[in-house]
This record gives structure tokens, C-alpha cells and sequence, in this order.
């Protein structure tokens, strides 16, 4: 019987792993190819297309709204539906975009693979990843979620497609982009198992293991709210920093070269926050996580300001380090509140709750600049929305803190 045991536990922690690393990839190749390739290729695709600058990177936004409009649909819909064939279907959108965009000149069909790559990136990058490391860990979950998330393909993809576009061409790095998602489709539909329960019943198109999914009722839940309100913060300030921290060092006397550099420092910076804050994450809780977050987020927002030289490299990096396990932080939390029946849903509706955040804080914060001609008064402002999110997140622990004392889960029913 031991022996049995002992065959079956090693048994379920080898589908674990497999899964977790199926995760890893989709995660890796759909949101860091996406968000990584697209500044790269903006001035080819600007030329293909024979249109200004502005319409070639409205596809990002499009990317971005995709994704913010689509979650809280898909996180309902894929309460009924296998994890494994919405992550396949997801890097097939996914490949699907990038090889009609190697071969299309038409502006039109050109963001149709945008809003195409939107759709790939929330099935195999947001929605399906969470989910699926809901379900099968419980213990080190942050650690998980942070591997998960680690940014290897974000940082590293620039750099790659800058050493290869002159080689092979737009039309080339597009196909070598479609080309990976066709292979990741097989490899996810090998390696995912889509639960730890070995009845294969529990796979099935129900979502669950027999029982119907819990019908939590978000909009009633503090939890949820103080949670997408403090992350929709968080998150805009951080895409502030991503398009502002380049201008910002220029206007401080560097060249444009050191201020790019500063900005590779925040997005590196990654690779040790994102390990980082899952470590906190399992020692203190998502939600003093996210507190600790968002008070560093606050202070570097003012420091930025005071320091000049290669100081600013150091604050760029430190405001990587707190920016850039967003998406860690938020799975944690929901992860911790509602669970594995209701994790997708949550995280689909707090995404959109969180869309007009990241859609509108830069250029919010580009106006604010046009009028005062400076970025003392823009920085102030994030400085004091951090803040706010700092606010968010002590509500979040509070609840949390009290509803461990009761032995309950933090959320509304």
C-alpha cells in the first residue's frame, strides 16, 4: 500500500512539473513575444505598411484593449472548457497572427493580427497559466507563479530580433515568430494535465471534479475591488515608467543611448524581482506582498525625481524589481481569495477593471507633462496614486488578516 502510494505521489508531482513547465513556456513565448517584438519591429512594420508612426503602434494598443475586453468573457467561459485546449487554441491565434502579418500589406488585416495576438496572449499567457498552477499547487505557490512569470522571453527578445531583422527581414522574423507557436501547440497539448485528481473524468468539460463552479459574486466582494483597483494602479504606473523613463533621462542631459540603457535595466530588473517577490509572496502572504510592492513604488516614484547620474540607473532598476511581478502578485492574490473554481473568472473581470489603468496612465500622464513642460509634477502624481494602491492593499490585508482569524475565505458569496 505504501509502496503504491509512493508510486502514485510521484506519479502526480511529474504531471505537476510537466505542467508547470508547459506553463512556463506558453506564458514566456506568448506575452513576452508579443510585448518584446512589437517596439523592435515598429519601424519595419511602420514601412511595410506605409503608414505614420502612430497608426503602426496603435496595433499595441489594440493588443492591450483585446486582452482587457476579452478576460472577463474567457474567464467565465473557460470555467466549462479543458485548460489544455484553451491554451493550444491560444498559441494557435497566436501563430496565426504573426504569419498573416509576415505576408499581409494591408493595413486593416495588419491589426486584425493584433487583435488576434490579444486573444493568444489571454488564453495562453494570463488565464490558462493562473489556472492551471491554482489547481495543482498549494504549498510555494508565489515561487511557482514567479518561475512561471519569469521574463526571459520579454528581455531577451529584443535583443534577438534586433541581431536578426537585418539578417532574414521583417517577413522572415515574422514566419521564425508564427513558426515557434506551431511548435509550442503539440508540446502544451503533451505536457498539460489539467488536474491532480487522476480520474480522468476530472478533466473533462465541466471545469471542475463534479461539482459545479461556485457562482462568487465579484461585485459584491471588497476583496476584489480593493485587489483590481490597487493592480489597475500599479500596473499603469509602471507602463508610465516604460514609456516616460527614455524621455525622462534624456531631458535630465543623457543621451539617448544611456537612457535606453535605463530602461533595459528596469525591464531586466525582472529576472531578480519577479524570483524575489514570489519568495515574499510564500513567506508573508500576497497581500503584505503587494503592500511591500506598492510602498517601494511610492518612494522610488519620488526618488526618481532627487537623484541624477548613474543614480537613476540604480532607481530604474529598483522600480523594476517592484513593477515587474505584477502579474505574480495579482495571480497570488486572486489564487488566495477565490481559489481554483473561480480563479479564471476573477482574474478575467479584475483584467478589465484593470484596463482603463493600463490604457490611459501614459498618455494621462504625456498631457499632465505638455502642460507643466516638466516631469516633476507627472512623477508627483504617480508617486500619490501609489499611494492610493498602497491604501487598496492595507484594506486587502486587513480583510485577509480577519478573515483567517474566522477561518473563512476573504470574499463575498
Amino acid at each position: 500500500m505504501a509502496e503504491a502510494s509512493g508510486e502514485r505521489t510521484a506519479f502526480a508531482k511529474a504531471r505537476a512539473h510537466r505542467t508547470i513547465v508547459a506553463c512556463f513556456l506558453s506564458q514566456n513565448l506568448a506575452m513576452g513575444l508579443a510585448f518584446g517584438s512589437f517596439g523592435p519591429l515598429l519601424a519595419a512594420n511602420q514601412a511595410h505598411l506605409e503608414v505614420s508612426r502612430a497608426a503602426a503602434a496603435f496595433g499595441m494598443s489594440l493588443v492591450t484593449l483585446t486582452l482587457g475586453l476579452l478576460s472577463p468573457i474567457a474567464g467565465r467561459l473557460l470555467e466549462h472548457f479543458r485548460m489544455r485546449d484553451a491554451m493550444v487554441l491560444g498559441v494557435i491565434l497566436s501563430a496565426a497572427a504573426y504569419l498573416l502579418l509576415a505576408v499581409t500589406n494591408s493595413y486593416p488585416v495588419a491589426m486584425l493580427c493584433y487583435i488576434l495576438m490579444g486573444a493568444g496572449v489571454c488564453l495562453s499567457a494570463l488565464i490558462g497559466p493562473l489556472t492551471l498552477v491554482t489547481r495543482w499547487v498549494d504549498v510555494g505557490r508565489g515561487k511557482v507563479l514567479s518561475l512561471v512569470n519569469l521574463p526571459v522571453v520579454l528581455f531577451a527578445s529584443p535583443f534577438l530580433i534586433a541581431i536578426g531583422l537585418p539578417v532574414i527581414g521583417r517577413t522572415g522574423m515574422f514566419i521564425v515568430l508564427g513558426g515557434l507557436f506551431l511548435l509550442l501547440a503539440p508540446v502544451l497539448a503533451l505536457l498539460i494535465h489539467e488536474r491532480p485528481d487522476s480520474d480522468p473524468a476530472a478533466s473533462g468539460a465541466g471545469g471542475s471534479s463534479g461539482a459545479p463552479s461556485p457562482q462568487v459574486a465579484l461585485a459584491r466582494s471588497p476583496s476584489f475591488w480593493l485587489l483590481s483597483i490597487g493592480i489597475g494602479i500599479m500596473a499603469g504606473c509602471g507602463i508610465v515608467y516604460v514609456v516616460h523613463l527614455v524621455p525622462y533621462g534624456v531631458g535630465k542631459g543623457m543621451t539617448l543611448a544611456a537612457a535606453s540603457g535605463m530602461l533595459s535595466i528596469y525591464a531586466g530588473a525582472g529576472l531578480v524581482g519577479t524570483p524575489l517577490f514570489g519568495w515574499i509572496i510564500d513567506r508573508i502572504g500576497p497581500p503584505a506582498a503587494l503592500l511591500l510592492a506598492a510602498l517601494g513604488l511610492a518612494g522610488l516614484s519620488m526618488a526618481v525625481l532627487e537623484v541624477d547620474g548613474v543614480a537613476l540607473f540604480a532607481i530604474a532598476a529598483l522600480l523594476g524589481v517592484c513593477c515587474t511581478p505584477i502579474t505574480t502578485l495579482h495571480g497570488a492574490a486572486l489564487g488566495a481569495l477565490f481559489g481554483e473554481q473561480a480563479v479564471a473568472r476573477a482574474m478575467g473581470y479584475s483584467y478589465f477593471v484593470k484596463l482603463p489603468f493600463i490604457f490611459g496612465a501614459a498618455p494621462a500622464i504625456g498631457a499632465v507633462f505638455d502642460a507643466t513642460g516638466s516631469y516633476h509634477v507627472p512623477f508627483a502624481l504617480c508617486a500619490g496614486a501609489m499611494m492610493v494602491s498602497t491604501g487598496c492593499y492595507a484594506g486587502l490585508w486587513l480583510l485577509s488578516r480577519g478573515a483567517a482569524r474566522r477561518g473563512q475565505v476573504a470574499v463575498s458569496m
